[in-house]
């Protein structure tokens, strides 16, 4: 096991929007600041909490009786009540993957067995053939987090009906913490099929995330068992009084909801299909999409925006990020145009061979193993230097013969590598990217020059100015790299005059 990945370290001190754990983007209602505030002037904090109107509330709300509803600290807690009360070591269950993190921990902590169909890599969409596939007599537990986090996506009613007819004996779990923006619930198939249990919170719509306050929805005998292994007083009551203030304040929720849903996200959607970026459809206050710049979350992070990556299985290289308000989705957007999609304008990119073309190569070896053998080429610093202000990034592509072996050891690569790249940093030259492929020829991997695949995914991601790009080396196999990649070869004698071939070949410098 492995333990949540937690925010980022200050998070509440960020100076910017928080669009990365699918939280309520503005206060909370006025009236839930207000009850909270009267309960500490009661000065009653020092007694252990009173649980009275909550479930009557909830109840109304959810569309049930009274008796149906368990308050949890959170729906986390709501979740791992689930499984500690309906499954034991070696119980299989199914969830659908990738999904929320705390399903497979509560699995893992009771010792279940895991059966993971997959969204589907297409779309993302829920894998209903897959699930109904593997029901069978032994399933204990059936997990459907809908709309599903992080993808969005979301199972129909009537595909939770065909699980449950499917699989009477197994609990289905159904997660509903983006019910309020989704208004997709099962809540209504409950007592037609009492296996089903349906959990909520009121962290994200009602905006009371930090006082962790959900709620279980499910039969009578279910809420009965529940209640005997949750602790007496583990909702505080300030959560509680929250809590019913609101309930109390329904407007509020919805207004915010409805701005979040139908003006926001409508929004957001068309600004990323104008901009051919990739999303998937989501139900929920949030979207999943395909980033098109590298170190895309960080650019978005230094310029006053959290959004939170994803490498789960199927959504690698994904970034989920929360709608907030209209007010707040302009900004966004604005911050997207001008600081990601500008970059990912054509840009000019030279990539330069290292050995032979910006260091000295050794006749007597092909390994340049210490500082001492360390001698940039004629040419090579103003070079590099012309280049970069002409609008040219840097990329540095080489092949290394067994590095990382007890030949040729990283530790000996690296000091000389460091070296020259601090003589290049003093001299104002930065390389934006560094590319090694350790491999010997006889490996056959896909990395080495003339092949492409160490900057296949560079490529996939950057827009290459393919009219001005190039690659410069000595050898036979720049000149392929180079027609690999669909670009312009400069050629180098090796050893030679960086800017004299660069001169020869027609980059003017």
């Amino acid at each position: 096991m492995k333990p949540y990945a937690l925010p980022i370290s200050e998070r509440r001190a960020y100076r910017g929007m928080l669009l990365d754990f699918n939280e309520r983007t503005v206060s909370t209602s006025p009236i839930i600041k207000k009850a909270i505030l009267n309960l500490l002037k009661s000065d009653t904090l020092q007694l252990y909490p009173e649980y009275g109107g909550l479930e009557v509330k909830l109840a109304k709300y959810a569309g049930v009786d009274s008796d149906q509803i368990l308050i949890t600290n959170g729906s986390d807690q709501g979740i791992d009540l689930v499984f500690r009360t309906f499954t034991e070591t070696g119980d299989t269950v199914i969830i659908p993957t990738p999904s929320f993190a705390m399903f497979s921990q509560s699995a893992c902590i009771s010792g279940n067995k895991i059966l993971r169909p997959m969204y589907a890599k297409k779309n993302l969409s829920f894998p209903l053939d897959d699930v109904l596939s593997m029901i069978n007599g032994s399933i204990k537990l059936i997990v459907l987090c809908n709309p599903n986090n992080p993808t969005g996506t979301a199972v129909s009613i009537d595909g939770i009906e065909q699980i449950a007819q499917r699989a009477p004996n197994a609990i289905i779990l159904v997660d509903e913490a983006y019910f309020e923006f989704s208004a997709l619930t099962a809540v209504t198939l409950i007592e037609k099929y009492p296996n089903i249990i349906v959990i909520r919170t009121l962290s994200k719509a009602f905006g009371l995330s930090s006082l962790r306050i959900g709620y279980i929805v499910a039969s009578k005998n279910y809420i009965n068992e529940f209640s005997k292994i949750r602790g007496p007083f583990d909702v505080n009551m300030i959560a509680y009084t929250a809590s019913l203030a609101a309930l109390e304040d329904l407007k509020d929720m919805q207004r915010y909801v409805n701005e979040v849903m139908k003006k926001s996200k409508p929004m957001i959607e068309k600004f990323f299909f104008e901009n051919d970026i990739r999303f998937y459809a989501s139900a929920a206050n949030f979207i999943l999409y395909k980033p098109i710049q590298e170190q895309e979350e960080k650019i978005l992070r230094d310029n006053g925006i959290l959004v939170r990556a994803q490498d789960k299985t199927n959504i690698e290289n994904t970034l989920r990020l929360t709608i907030g308000t209209i007010e707040q989705m302009k900004q966004f957007i604005k911050v997207y145009r001008n600081k990601i999609l500008k970059k990912s304008k054509s840009i000019k990119y030279a990539f330069i061979d290292r050995d032979g073309t910006l260091i000295f190569e050794p006749q007597d070896t092909f390994q340049i193993d210490s500082i001492e053998k360390l001698k940039i080429l004629d040419g090579v610093i103003p070079s590099l230097n012309k280049l970069s202000k002409k609008g040219y990034e840097l990329i540095m592509v080489s092949n290394q013969d067994g590095l990382g072996t007890s030949a040729f050891p990283l530790a000996n690569f690296e000091v000389p590598q460091n070296k020259m790249l601090e003589i290049f940093e003093k001299n104002g030259i930065t390389f934006t990217k560094i590319y090694i492929c350790p491999h010997m020829p006889s490996e056959s991997c896909m990395c080495r020059k003339p092949k492409i695949g160490l900057v296949k995914k560079f490529l996939k991601v950057n827009q290459i100015d393919k009219n001005n790009s190039f690659v410069c080396g000595d050898r036979e196999t720049d000149r392929r790299f180079a027609k690999n990649i669909g670009i312009k070869y400069v050629s180098m004698k090796t050893n030679g005059n960086f800017q004299t071939a660069l001169s020869q070949g027609g980059i003017i410098v």
